[in-house]
Formats: C-alpha cells, structure tokens, sequence
C-alpha cells in the first residue's frame, strides 16, 4: 500500500494535526498533497501545490497528535521529493549537498579552516561521525565530543566531516541524490575500521545512519547512537565521571537550572528523549527544570524554513528562550547544531533577556573537569549567514551587518 493509499483508507481528516501545526492552520492540505503528489505535478493535466509546502518545519508534532501516526509531514516530504523530481533540485537544496557549488560549509570553509580531528582515519571499535555541521560550521559541538570521549579512556576513531556527509539533510529537503550516492560508502568505511559502534552528534546523521541507510544499503555491521544514548551508556559503566559542580563553577549561587531543548528530528522523528535528560540529571549542582518532553517546542530551524524564511525562523527561537524562562531555567541545553545555532541567534535579536546556550557535549564536557571549548556565538552567526546570502540568489537576511568589520574575511 502506498502513502496516498494508507491516507485515503486511515485519514478521518479530523483535523487534530492542523491543530498543533505551528505552520499550516487547515487540514485542507492533506487531500491538496495527496492530489498533488498522485497527478504529474507540472503537466498540463497535474495537480498544482495549492500549499506553500517550504513552510513545514518537519518538527513531527503533526504526526504525534494524528491518532492513525499520518500528520501532514510524511505528505510534505514525499510532496518536495516530487517537486524536486519535476523542477530538479533548488539553491536551497545544494546548501547541504555536497556536489554542489554553493555547498553552505563548503563556503564557510574557505574563510574558516574546518576541524582536522585527531584520530581520523584510524581503526577502532566506536567511530565518531561529526558531519558537516560540527566540523565547519559548529565546530564547538565536535570538539567537545572528542574530549568527554578522551576523558572517558574511549580508544574512538573519527570521520573526517570534510571528507564523509551522510546526506540526510539534502534527503529531507527532498534532495535524495547525496544520500543515495553516499550510504554505501560510508558504510564499507565503519565496516573497515573494524568499527562497532558508530555516535553521531547530529540528529540528522544520526537519522541518516538509524533510519534511511537500513532501508536501503546492506552491510550495517555495527550499533548506530546518538551522543546522547552513548553517553548514558558510559554513565551506566562508570566511564563518565563528573569533577565539577555546575552552580558552582556557573555562580548559579545553588542549583543550576537547565531547559533540555528536545530536538525535533531526535525526539519526536527517532524517540530519543530519556537519556540526554539522564545524562545532564546526573551532572552534579544541576535542576532539570523539565524532566519529561511534555510541551516541548521548535526552535525553528529544521525543513529548510531557516534559509527561506529567516525571520519566521528566528521568531521560533525567540520562543523557546522565553518559554524556558518561564520554566525557571537558567540556561539552555541542546542536543542539535540547527536547534544550538538557531538559539543563539534567537537569543541575540530578542529584544529581551536571553539565556546561555550550551550544546550536550560542551556542557558535558566542562562538567567532566576540561576547559571550555573556545566559541565565538557572534562570529557563527555572522558568517553562517553571510555564507547563505552568497550561495542563495535571493537570501537578503542581514541582522549584524555592523560586524563585517571583525568577521568579514573579505574585509581584512
């Protein structure tokens, strides 16, 4: 049975996803896709898109309110990969896709080295694959995860992100192409490291590896968890041993009190809500201020509406710092380099108090005794979005233009 077969049969159309979505007010544009994506879209005799589908932020809240597990996202996926069939792939698409020209790290690359980590190439039984986004662009996350792995005595390998992309990104945009030219080969990689367990930090790669690869290559001889999983399985062993109290060492003047930012591709698309929130409970001189995902939010980046509507985006993330504000919440943790950029950045054009944004491993990692990870919030920020004004014809978003003179390597 098709998808379109599995909505005409189970889809009641009562409209309960429509009710949550944060982006489509109708339930109208269930039977809209479904037109869509069963005519020849842009023949003569094809269904046109009546719905903006770039707006869909691929959060899954849609899906865990329909009682039948359909929601309006599976539609919006299987709508931009038959747009993408038709039109052929969009500016937007090629931001992750790394046979494109205007390839988003790529850009950034040329004017920030990428992260060359130590233990690349070597063989061990757990590989980390830190991707694209941790080794050009949120290079804190990457370097933080290679120390707690480090402090931990884990004997670990790395896969270059300059060198290896899993191509989910580009999948979720509709792009299938990176993805399906890239499993394989990062398959028979792991495999011929001798490698056991694979950890990715990023939601998307962890998707990549746990989800599409299995339903389309062969060979997956090893275990698939997120940093997250990992690092509750070395909490359980002994192997991650926290030196510092965090209200301490922050000057919390008692218990700090963290905001778990759930990362839409991690939680509600893969089910991983339990073990980062174990991970960070157990962190000495530390308050979970929420202790289940009930009520959790978007911070707005994900489905590609961060490059097409950048304000829409960052409004999200402005949200989600004054909803955990009104939780009590000292600073914010997040398990996602879109959800960690997206924050930041919401945080700085708010024009209210923001919190600190912490990434897991970072957090993590300080609380294990190292030193903080050096990161420059406002430098990511600047040159993630001059990279995008570069690569995308029509992408005008310019907040911080009084910093070119600091971080504008054209201007130097």
């Amino acid at each position: 049975m098709n998808l379109i077969q599995i909505y005409n049969e189970k889809c009641s159309m009562c409209g309960r996803c429509a009710d949550v979505c944060p982006s489509y007010d109708s339930a109208d544009i269930i039977p809209s896709l479904c037109r869509y994506i069963e005519s020849g879209g842009k023949t003569e005799e094809g269904s046109p898109l009546e719905y903006d589908i770039r707006l869909c932020y691929t959060c899954n809240v849609c899906t865990l309110a329909c009682p039948k597990d359909l929601g309006i996202r599976k539609l919006i996926s299987a709508a931009r990969e038959k747009r993408t069939q038709i039109n052929g792939p969009t500016e937007e698409q090629g931001l992750v896709d790394p046979f494109s020209d205007n390839n988003l790290y790529k850009k950034i690359g040329e004017w920030e080295h990428p992260v060359r980590f130590k233990n690349e190439g070597k063989k061990s039984e757990v590989v980390y694959f830190p991707g694209c986004a941790a080794s050009c662009m949120n290079k804190v996350i990457g370097k933080s995860t290679v120390k707690v792995l480090e402090a931990a005595g884990v004997d670990y390998s790395v896969m270059s992100g300059i060198d290896y992309c899993c191509g989910s990104v580009s999948a979720g945009a509709g792009n299938t192409g990176p993805l399906e030219k890239l499993g394989q080969k990062n398959i028979d990689e792991i495999n011929a490291r001798g490698s056991k367990i694979l950890i990715t930090t990023c939601p998307g790669c962890y998707r990549a590896f746990k989800l599409l690869y299995p339903q389309k290559f062969e060979n997956i001889r090893f275990e698939v968890l997120q940093i997250s999983e990992y690092f509750a399985r070395l909490l359980a062993e002994g192997k991650l041993n926290f030196k510092r109290d965090m209200g301490e060492y922050t000057g919390a003047g008692g218990q700090l009190k963290l905001f778990y930012q759930d990362p839409c591709h991690l939680t509600r698309a893969l089910g991983i809500y339990e073990d980062p929130r174990r991970v960070v409970a157990a962190i000495p001189g530390t308050e979970l201020v929420n202790p289940s995902p009930e009520g959790s939010i978007c911070c707005g980046f994900g489905g590609g509406v961060r490059t097409t509507f950048p304000e829409k985006s960052i409004r999200r993330a402005e949200e989600v710092h004054e909803y955990a504000k009104s939780m009590g919440s000292d600073v914010i943790i997040t398990n996602c380099g879109g959800c960690m950029k997206n924050l930041i950045e919401g945080g700085y054009m708010s024009k209210k108090d923001h919190l600190p944004v912490y990434d897991l491993a970072e957090f993590v990692s300080i609380a294990c005794g190292g030193d903080p990870t050096e990161r420059d919030d406002m430098k990511l920020i600047y040159l993630s979005n001059k990279a995008l004004r570069e690569c995308l014809t029509k992408y005008d978003y310019e907040p911080f233009k009084d910093l070119a003179p600091v971080y504008d390597p054209d201007l130097k």
